[in-house]
């Protein structure tokens, strides 16, 4: 009852970590699933590296933790060398699912808008790691 209490006291921004947080884990551990159950071993260590991050990352923050910014640094790295499983890809691809129905894209401006989701993740990313050092070091430091 106390996490469930703390996570209310959260300001938004890091209560929108730990939901899109939950939402990663919970998509990695669905990709996991299948490829166990239908046996594709290729990406298999890539989901269970990722599923560990976010389960790791929310965890962190509940405790709180002021060293997941680690952790986020670390899977955004990771995120930006292999499959961009970034902490805000779920809202940045709603952007772009509202982007694409609205306009009629050509392949060149699909071209920018992929580099512009890979930066704007990534900056969203390591944005959240410093935010999340700084309000989590001052909650530690507060006396209680």
């Amino acid at each position: 009852m106390t996490v469930i209490k703390r996570f209310l006291r959260y300001p938004f921004f890091v209560q929108l970590l730990v939901v899109l947080c939950t939402v990663g884990a919970a998509t990695n551990l669905v990709l996991l699933l299948r490829d166990v159950f239908f046996q594709q071993p290729i990406l298999w260590r890539l989901h269970v590296g990722f599923l560990m991050l976010y389960v790791a990352q929310v965890l962190f923050v509940l405790i709180p933790e002021k060293y997941v910014c680690l952790l986020t640094v670390l899977q955004g790295i990771v995120a930006l060398m292999t499959t961009a499983d970034f902490i805000f890809t779920p809202l940045l691809q709603i952007a772009g699912l509202l982007y694409h129905g609205f306009f009629s894209p050509t392949l060149e401006q699909l071209k920018v808008y992929q580099y512009v989701f890979m930066s704007a993740a990534f900056t969203l990313q390591m944005a959240s790691a410093a935010y999340l050092w700084g309000y989590l070091k001052s909650i530690q430091t507060r006396p209680q």
